[in-house]
């Protein structure tokens, strides 16, 4: 049976998506649920004006990422902390600390989870950062931390 997918179901059935499913799958589980509509006439073209409105939206969070990346490419961040002698901080800077202060400095709410750090940073020193937006659309930002005596 051919459905139109009124919600995300899976990571390979989404919103808009139109597909061939088994019958019990169908009758059972995407109709009685409102997760999908049999695939009439007018349901494929509701389908198709969602599926240009997720491509239109997708293009343009793409622009705008490329453009946030290109403004904040080559940016210094400082950071204090109370350090050992060794140059050991009482503490770390995460990727939520990173993201904060990036976020003040470019007045754009930036998520934590586009900061690619292995590991929050323990050390005093100087740390090249990329921020990934996208694929495409990614910067190098460089965190600069330096100790107080404790």
């Amino acid at each position: 049976m051919k459905v139109v997918f009124l919600e995300d179901v899976s990571a390979k059935e989404k919103k808009g998506d139109i597909k061939e499913v088994s019958n019990g799958y169908a009758r059972h589980y995407l109709l009685p649920r409102g997760l999908a509509l049999a695939a009439t006439a007018g349901a494929v073209k509701a389908a198709e004006k969602i599926t240009s409105d997720r491509e239109r939206k997708r293009v343009r969070q793409h622009d705008e990422y490329a453009e946030l990346a290109q403004q904040i490419n080559g940016k210094e961040l400082r950071f204090k902390g109370k350090s050992s002698a060794r140059g050991t901080l009482h503490g770390s800077i995460t990727t939520a600390d990173i993201a904060e202060k990036l976020s003040d400095l470019i007045n754009v709410d930036i998520d934590r989870k586009k900061i690619a750090l292995k590991a929050s940073l323990h050390k005093v020193g100087n740390y090249e950062v990329e921020v990934v937006f996208t694929k495409d659309a990614a910067a190098k930002i460089m965190v600069i931390i330096e100790g107080e005596a404790a």
